[in-house]
């Protein structure tokens, strides 16, 4: 599977599959409160990964040069994943629906925030 050619549905049914496979659950359904509850462990677990990096270790993680660190935050980046779309698949939640819905609210916060403007591509600092 790549992101260039897997749906986020198949993501979801491979989770499914996997779940049915490991006898978690029923019918390939977990309790979505110890899914969330697990979500938030593998978080902790993906953010060790940053724990006491200074600059220059973050620049050399962005720019390819930290591939060891950088193959144990995917790890725990498909952990955070995998959970997640384990629950929108059970609480039926249309994850691109979503994404783009809120993308529309954040688009309406005022300009104080840090960014661009989309309009003029103009610098915007936190107010």
């Amino acid at each position: 599977m790549r992101d260039d050619e897997t749906t986020i549905s198949e993501l979801k049914q491979a989770i499914k599959r996997l779940v049915i496979q490991k006898g978690w659950g029923e019918n390939g359904v977990q309790n979505v409160q110890h899914v969330a509850m697990a979500m938030t462990v593998e978080m902790s677990e993906l953010l060790e990964n940053f724990q006491w990096l200074e600059k220059e270790d973050v620049t050399k993680l962005q720019s390819g040069g930290d591939p060891e660190r950088a193959a144990k935050i995917a790890e725990e980046f498909a952990d955070v994943m995998m959970y997640g779309l384990q629950l929108t698949d059970t609480l039926n939640i249309d994850v691109s629906a979503e994404i783009e819905r809120k993308i529309g609210i954040v688009l309406k916060r005022p300009l104080g925030v840090r960014g661009r403007d989309i309009e003029s591509g103009a610098r915007r600092e936190r107010t």
